[in-house]
């Protein structure tokens, strides 16, 4: 593989570790401001999934000789400083800043998903891009629901 394309592979998979750094803080500011217990559960189990894709590419570009991000970019206090400040309005606008979110994790997977990797490297990032798709998913069917209504706690 020439260097080039082991540089671009590198930078790739950073580029995913920082979104989901991002996305960890982003789940961060939406729990604080989420008064639902059942909807807290939930964005604390997407949260883990974002710290184990962490783990998960990190290790790859630890194997593939790199050095793996081990912060958000600049970009990513932006999007956590967004989240936080709609998060203010209530459960609604925490969802709606997490549906924003996870729009942008899902684009971000679904185009690495046209690179070339190892078998290995692209499974780690399909399961993630699913991951990623289940929160989606969530997210969405919770606004609307509007789940946060709900007096009895869903299954």
């Amino acid at each position: 593989m020439a260097a080039m394309d082991l540089n671009r592979m590198l930078e790739r998979l950073n580029n995913l570790i920082a979104l989901d750094y991002d996305a960890v803080g982003a789940y961060e500011a939406a729990i604080n401001r989420i008064d639902v217990e059942s909807l807290r559960m939930r964005l604390r189990e997407f949260q883990q999934d974002h710290e184990r894709h962490i783990q998960d590419l990190s290790r790859v570009v630890v194997g593939l000789g790199g050095k793996p991000r081990t912060k958000p970019d600049a970009k990513g206090f932006i999007l956590k400083g967004f989240t936080a400040v709609t998060s203010m309005m209530g459960n609604e606008a925490a969802l709606q800043a997490m549906r924003g979110n996870e729009l942008l994790t899902n684009r971000t997977y679904r185009v690495a998903l046209d690179e070339e990797w190892s078998d290995e490297t692209r499974a780690i990032i399909e399961r993630n891009f699913s991951d990623e798709q289940r929160h989606l998913a969530f997210i969405e069917e919770a606004l609307r629901n509007r789940s946060w209504e709900q007096t009895t706690v869903q299954p």
